[in-house]
């Protein structure tokens, strides 16, 4: 952001429901946008000039007066302005109807002295026929994930020119091998595969291509002429057809780059994919394997569906090859593991991957979140459809379970018959580690009777004990309650603790009383729906270097309340996911897939007691009702372990319908900012990315979506 002469804002105009802004100019103090739809949402943060302070903020349109809502939390304004007085909770939300037609906006302050000051107008337009209108617009302006790309793409442009200026003086320039396996490929398709390699705007490249003995008579001409124009492109002819893995490893003895990217026959890369390839080997001189964000690319070169992936993330390996493409690893690593493996034909590159993070340590595997590979899709290729190379399917699920015998005995894997989707069950430990399930609570019979009847009548998993911390109840049927679980539940601890609300306290206090070797802190307005739910927390939180482990919760509308937390997400913290149905697969994956994540929600978080101890428990002293569990997690991770979210524990979770009886409304709001910035002080480099959320994803919703957000001042 360039340095503001008085106030400072960002935001976004994003129609709801869906809606496309059709035709929008940047954001500036006087800006337009079209918009389809008959409301409009502008989110964003404002600072006012000079630390001063702000009194309101509103929107007036056609003499009608529109208040923001004001205070939302924005660390990201934070650490940009940490001196500014409303920095942290900078943020505002307004709702717009609009009518046909122009529509003029003036977005205003509040002063202290209780003056209202102009900071931006905006003119939004309503088409009529809005849905008609669409049909006739030119095609690249229907599609916000294709206008998201063409600013990208003009970003990157300009940044390949200024980096490729600084290249002459590079201390080193390394040679970066394409590796590309070809056989009987429409003549379109490779030649536009091998023109976008020789179009990068990086240099040093070789293209390694074998062809796999194809019979189409275009291939060998297309591929000597292609050569003799470019000495950059070596070529080796097969003798007989071998199929992908002997066609990869012909093409992988060309290769005598330092590095070795992968490129399938009829793919294409953007120009300046080797380019971020080489400033990341240049960044980190240890890699093992470097991967990038992926997305599709049809056959009238229209891009879509993008899949904006996590950090290394080798849980979610396991699931699926997230890595897939753009996929770039040491030369000398894959020759040393032996290359691609025979009998892994449709999932070789996974299978590869799978062997690499098994031999590396995870930080020399690092990810650029970058669109570096646009994946075309054919009626013939697994981009079109998960099920269009059935031999795929099979081939992942035996490098998946291979990788389980050689690094986890006892594992073993599970195919879904109907979504083909692989999910591991990790073995039991022996002797069965005893679970203290500690369940804070005030009252609220309704709800707790719910929590510990399903939790008794349908938990498989016995070796656990109950402890319930009541904080100060005061109905009589809750001591009726407490009186008939004493009776009927041999393991039962009921601790009585009075003062303020603390559920730091109230969570370290059940510690102190557990006798298991795992710890599960549960909240009290959850159910219990599926018989193997502890079972699968345990198994997980009881392999080797895991912290903390969370639970799917789903609201009792069947959606996702939690699949994990992201840093920054809706302010401080929030939930990716929230609200979609559990199998929807978004531009960030699907949240049926168990991952590694910075954290997991208190809610439902099991730990060892022995990381419980290295991790000090819940800071009861600074953090009593906020973010308390999001610091619990970065400590573990502090202490080099993982964190997962274990997408097949499922419970039911009616989020805050017991909150208001553990603590007042108001003791909330007023811990939550203090307590957000003792988080954002403790905790600076986490917060300024999520290891475990792209950064391209918007944070303003858990819905995935591309940010769009630009930063202001005037």
């Amino acid at each position: 952001m360039a340095a503001a002469s008085t106030h400072l804002f960002a935001f976004q105009v994003s129609p709801s429901h869906g809606a496309t802004t059709i035709q929008p100019a940047h954001p500036l103090p006087n800006s337009t946008a079209w918009v389809f739809d008959h409301e409009c949402r502008i989110n964003g943060w404002f600072l006012p000039a000079n630390s001063g302070t702000t009194h309101g903020l509103r929107a007036i349109q056609s003499g009608q007066t529109h208040v923001a809502q004001r205070k939302q939390l924005r660390p990201e304004v934070y650490f940009q302005y940490p001196d500014h007085p409303e920095s942290l909770k900078s943020g505002f939300r307004l709702t717009l109807p609009l009518t046909l037609g122009r529509n003029q906006v003036t977005l205003q302050f509040k002063t202290e002295s209780g003056q209202w000051e102009n900071f931006c107008t905006l003119t939004l337009w309503l088409p009529p026929f809005p849905k008609l209108l669409q049909q006739f617009l030119p095609r690249q302006a229907q599609s916000g994930y294709e206008t998201w790309c063409n600013t990208q793409d003009q970003i990157e442009q300009t940044r390949a020119t200024e980096v490729l200026k600084t290249l002459p003086h590079w201390p080193e320039k390394p040679l970066i091998s394409l590796l590309l396996p070809v056989y009987n490929t429409p003549e379109k398709w490779l030649r536009r595969a091998i023109e976008s390699v020789t179009q990068q705007s990086y240099p040093h490249w070789e293209l390694c291509i074998a062809d796999d003995h194809s019979t189409a008579p275009h291939i060998r001409p297309l591929l000597e002429s292609l050569a003799a124009r470019e000495p950059r492109i070596k070529l080796t002819f097969r003798s007989e057809n071998g199929h992908i893995c002997h066609a990869s490893n012909s093409a992988l003895g060309l290769c005598t780059g330092s590095f070795t990217a992968l490129l399938d026959h009829d793919d294409e890369l953007p120009p300046h994919a080797l380019l971020r390839v080489a400033e990341e080997i240049l960044s980190h001189p240890d890699a093992n394997l470097i991967f990038s964000d992926e997305d599709k690319i049809d056959t009238l070169g229209i891009r879509s569906d993008p899949f904006f992936k996590p950090g290394c993330n080798l849980e979610l390996l396991l699931f699926e090859n997230f890595i897939c493409h753009l996929g770039v690893y040491r030369t000398s690593l894959i020759q040393n593991l032996g290359g691609f493996r025979p009998g892994f034909e449709g999932a070789q590159d996974w299978d590869l991957a799978l062997r690499v993070v098994a031999a590396v340590p995870p930080n020399t595997i690092h990810h650029i979140p970058q669109i570096l590979y646009h994946w075309r899709t054919l009626e013939t290729s697994t981009a079109a459809q998960k099920d269009a190379k059935p031999y795929a399917l099979e081939a992942g699920a035996r490098a998946v379970r291979d990788h389980l015998q050689n690094t986890a005995p006892g594992a073993t894997l599970a195919i879904d018959p109907n979504d083909h989707t692989l999910r591991v069950h990790w073995p039991l430990p022996s002797p069965t580690p005893k679970v203290s399930i500690i369940i804070p609570t005030r009252d609220r019979v309704d709800l707790l009777r719910v929590a510990i009847d399903t939790l008794v009548a349908k938990t498989s998993y016995e070796h656990y004990e109950l402890i319930i911390v009541d904080h100060a109840s005061d109905q009589p049927e809750t001591f009726a309650y407490f009186d008939l679980l004493r009776r009927t539940l041999p393991a039962l601890t009921i601790l009585r603790v009075e003062g303020e609300f603390n559920w730091s306290r109230l969570n370290n206090l059940g510690a102190q009383s557990a006798t298991g070797d795992l710890l599960l802190f549960l909240n009290n307005d959850v159910e219990i729906t599926s018989s193997d739910w502890l079972h699968e927390l345990v198994t997980n939180v009881s392999r080797p270097g895991i912290g903390a482990v969370g639970a799917r919760l789903l609201y009792p509308n069947g959606t996702l309340q939690h699949a994990g937390v992201a840093l920054r997400l809706h302010g401080m913290a929030g939930h990716p996911f929230a609200a979609l149905k559990p199998e929807i697969r978004t531009i960030a994956g699907t949240p049926a897939a168990p991952r590694e994540v910075t954290a997991v929600t208190g809610a439902c978080l099991i730990v060892s007691r022995e990381n419980f101890d290295l991790a000090h428990g819940f800071d009861e002293e600074q953090l009593p009702i906020s973010y308390n569990d999001v610091d619990f997690c970065l400590r573990l991770r502090s202490h080099g372990l993982r964190n997962l979210y274990a997408a097949n524990a499922v419970l039911l979770h009616h989020e805050s319908a017991s909150r208001h009886t553990l603590e007042k409304e108001s003791v909330r709001k007023a811990s939550a900012t203090v307590e957000a910035q003792i988080i954002l002080a403790r905790w600076p480099k986490e917060f300024t990315q999520d290891a475990f959320y792209n950064p391209n994803l918007s944070l303003l919703t858990t819905l995935p979506t591309p940010t769009s957000e630009q930063s202001l001042s005037f």
